[in-house]
């Protein structure tokens, strides 16, 4: 036989086991959301859990396993999203706010390691990446910004489509038209992204009376002063419920329309004369908990759509089903709503998983897991190899309750956008160090006894009783920042890491200048003279 002969027998043996060995993969269903509070899903057990009403996200908790740490590592939508698609943080990613472009021809990727592998691969829904990022996807119908809550368009590979309906129930029809025109024979990766519960918080119209004869139970710290916290991590006057004289307070938005411009989409508040600001706030806070509640059973009953589906295919138990959000969200807490501030309410970002092949039934795993590890954990499941620039670790062994090649003592946290100061730090089991930079370079810390102070109300930095425990998690950030490879010139606080983004020719209707390294190589010269 012919050595050429023998080369094509192997290649077709070769190609036979990669279609046989992709059959045997399972499908991945990743459902995520947009600002989903962990406390407004029941499995979660928060002071919300006798009013929320979230049974299929439930399920998937029950039948599954539900992550107690899973923490993002930027609060923030583009950077959170890179960071999933990548499995790469911030600085290595480019995607530090909602400016910069991702492009994955050179980068690692989820979906292009898992095509690679024989998946069929979909992204639809909410996208809000810029850049050349759907790489590796066989399919996408996506929202390149916020998109509409009614009547939404996305773009495809053929051009642009516009769908008339609610934006959770379209999101999820396209999601089952692909679902039933796959290769049933190959194995599918489906990214279903929802909008809500993202604001300005509007439901379907059959939930709009949802929640009209009950009162939201309130967070702890809803009239928290922040006396006892660094006032550099709570500096302004962005994203609080209620702060008389502020143009970003809720509570004037609700009266005027969002920043003064036009009506609020879900009705308008008019507060009686005299009314005192905590009675303001506290009726701010009933009609934001009450909307944004209202997205989230749409969402829910979506999120039981896709079971149903999956289980008339038969294909629920061979499907690794995950439900998620891009980060966190305040609904209340210490005043506020958005993100952003490295609070554990923005910093936590909810994780229920099902999968009974593997995973166990009813499990609450408290191994701290942030959203770098999704990439790699997908892939350690598809058995498909891991690229070496993804910087997480896979928590598949966690889910079977075995110890993980590698157990997080804490995750890594940092934020770079407007709203707040700069700022990062870790997060372990039971502290949290952030570190604030002003625009002046001022710096201030704000160290949280998470087993003692739950609701983060009482700052021990400067505490000299706490000073051993302050040196050691400075000391461990020091270490995690050489875990993750990043160097001083890539953290929040400095101008450095902006010469090496990509913001693309016209981002957002806006001209931008791209980096220029010559201008950083400038720099070190004049600083080693």
């Amino acid at each position: 036989m012919k050595k050429t002969d023998i080369k094509l027998i192997a290649v077709l043996l070769f190609g036979i086991v990669s279609v046989i060995s992709a059959q045997k993969a399972p499908n991945i269903l990743y459902i995520m959301s947009d600002d989903h509070a962990s406390a407004t899903i029941g499995a979660y057990n928060s002071h919300l859990k006798d009013v929320v009403e979230t049974p299929n996200i439930d399920r998937l908790a029950e039948e599954g396993a539900l992550l107690e740490n899973c923490f993002c590592t930027n609060a923030l939508c583009a950077p959170s999203r890179a960071t999933i698609l990548t499995g790469q943080y911030s600085h290595k990613s480019g995607v530090y706010t909602l400016r910069e472009h991702l492009n994955t021809k050179n980068k690692p990727s989820v979906a292009k390691s898992l095509n690679s592998a024989g998946y069929q691969t979909a992204a639809i829904g909410k996208w809000h990446v810029h850049g050349d990022n759907l790489n590796g996807f066989d399919f996408y119908a996506i929202t390149l910004s916020q998109g509409a809550y009614h009547n939404p368009s996305f773009s495809t590979k053929e051009g642009k489509i516009r769908r008339e309906g609610y934006s959770s129930d379209i999101i999820t029809d396209v999601s089952l038209e692909w679902l039933e025109k796959r290769d049933k024979e190959r194995p599918f990766y489906l990214m279903t992204h929802f909008k809500a519960a993202h604001g300005p918080w509007q439901p379907a119209e059959r939930h709009e009376n949802l929640y009209n004869d009950i009162t939201i139970p309130e967070p702890e710290t809803l009239f928290d002063d922040y006396s006892k916290q660094n006032p550099m991590g709570v500096g302004g006057t962005q994203a609080r419920i209620h702060e008389p004289g502020s143009n970003h307070s809720l509570s004037l938005w609700f009266q005027k329309g969002k920043k003064g411009k036009g009506g609020w989409p879900t009705g308008e508040i008019t507060f009686e004369e005299g009314l005192s600001d905590k009675e303001i706030k506290k009726q701010t806070y009933q009609k934001y908990a009450k909307d944004y509640l209202r997205c989230v059973k749409g969402i829910d009953e979506n999120v039981g759509r896709l079971l149903a589906y999956l289980e008339e295919e038969g294909e629920l138990d061979n499907t690794i089903i995950v439900y998620t959000s891009d980060q966190g969200m305040y609904v209340g807490e210490h005043g506020l709503f958005d993100k952003r501030l490295g609070f554990e309410e923005a910093l936590r970002m909810p994780f229920v998983i099902r999968y009974p092949k593997e995973i166990k039934a009813g499990q609450r795993i408290d191994n701290i897991v942030n959203n770098v590890d999704f990439a790699e954990t997908f892939l350690d499941y598809a058995n498909t190899d891991i690229p070496e620039k993804m910087q997480g670790y896979s928590f598949r062994p966690i889910l079977k309750g075995k110890k993980p090649l590698y157990d997080r003592k804490c995750s890594f946290y940092g934020f770079y956008s407007s709203g707040c100061s700069d700022h990062y730090g870790i997060r372990t089991k039971n502290y949290k160090l952030l570190k604030y930079i002003g625009k002046d370079k001022k710096v201030g810390y704000d160290l949280f006894d998470l087993k003692n102070d739950p609701y983060e109300t009482v700052n021990l930095a400067d505490n000299e009783t706490h000073k051993a425990t302050f040196d050691k998690l400075n000391a461990l950030l020091v270490e995690e920042m050489k875990n993750i490879d990043i160097s001083e010139e890539y953290l929040p606080g400095t101008e450095d890491w902006k010469l090496f983004v990509d913001y693309g020719d016209n981002l957002q209707g806006k001209k931008h200048n791209k980096a220029n390294p010559k201008k950083k190589n400038k720099n070190k010269k004049q600083k080693n003279k």
